[in-house]
């Protein structure tokens, strides 16, 4: 048999994994002292040898950091040997580099943590650069919902469409969807001032009059970078404009910026729970724990 804990960061998925896995499901509540501290609750003090651990690391994301680290040490206290994890999101994957002096680069610091614990894999669902996982996949395995979005934009009647990456480095993750609806991809050059976060959007010279157009991309936070390409889209007399995000953490009311410059539809998974969450994470992740 196998255990499935579901930590307090969207438990949901672990619940409707457990279900697939037809696993025991140990659920997790907890609360927060005063001062901050969350303190948890497992419904259960028996793991099954086999244990994996859901938990997404989002808002508040250290706290849900520390969580997943108690988990684990936890899960093995109660009898788990062989653990898991399974982490949808993971929060600091995109500071995977240094653009200021002295600046801390996170994800490098977060996945030296994690892989300090018992843990003996961690699946997550579109980490920003996966190029940061080479070398290390024997414990870190990262995997795209992009096939699903593939095939929720499949059952819909589109008009020739074009797939767009809203950067070079996110051409290639969305040519997934590209790939399965026999379209062409193509993606906006874009530059960030590291200082203000600003961004410049400089589209191709792409043919996209009276086309359907899917932006795609692994994490959409406030919503300015995809809004602008919608704005821009619109202005070059594009049909309907789709946006897509693994992700969805719409910060600051980033989907009534989006959709005021001219998308059609947003939507997501669930890994960040939303009202534009179609693609459900779980039979995602269960397919990949079977390979």
């Amino acid at each position: 048999m196998t255990t499935v804990i579901s930590g307090p960061g969207q438990p949901s998925i672990g619940k409707q994994l457990a279900e697939l896995m037809n696993a025991d499901h140990i659920n997790v509540t907890h609360k927060f002292f005063p001062d901050g501290e969350r303190d948890m609750i497992l419904s259960s003090e028996k793991c099954d040898k086999k244990t994996v651990i859901v938990q997404s690391i989002t808002r508040p994301q250290d706290s849900d950091l520390i969580s997943l680290i108690q988990l684990i040490y936890t899960a093995e206290e109660f009898g788990a040997k062989e653990i898991t994890l399974v982490t949808p999101y993971l929060a600091y994957s995109a500071k995977d580099r240094r653009l200021l002096p002295g600046e801390v680069v996170s994800i490098f610091n977060i996945l030296k943590m994690i892989r300090a614990t018992p843990a003996k894999k961690l699946y997550v669902i579109d980490i920003h650069d996966p190029e940061i996982l080479v070398g290390q996949e024997n414990f870190f395995h990262n995997f795209s919902a992009m096939p699903a979005f593939g095939e929720y934009y499949q059952k819909m009647n589109l008009n020739n469409p074009l797939i767009l990456a809203p950067d070079l480095g996110a051409k290639e993750r969305v040519s997934i969807i590209g790939k399965i609806l026999g379209a062409e991809t193509d993606f906006f050059e874009k530059n960030r001032d590291p200082r203000t976060g600003e961004t410049k959007l400089t589209p191709h010279e792409l043919a996209v009059k009276n086309r359907d157009v899917i932006i795609a991309d692994e994490v959409i936070r406030t919503g300015g970078t995809i809004a602008k390409a919608v704005k821009v889209l619109k202005e070059m007399n594009a049909d309907r404009v789709f946006v897509a995000s693994t992700h969805m953490m719409l910060a600051n009311k980033a989907d009534i910026r989006i959709l005021e410059a001219g998308a059609d539809d947003i939507i997501g998974t669930d890994s960040l729970p939303s009202e534009y969450s179609k693609i459900p994470t779980a039979p995602l992740i269960y397919k990949e724990l079977q390979i």
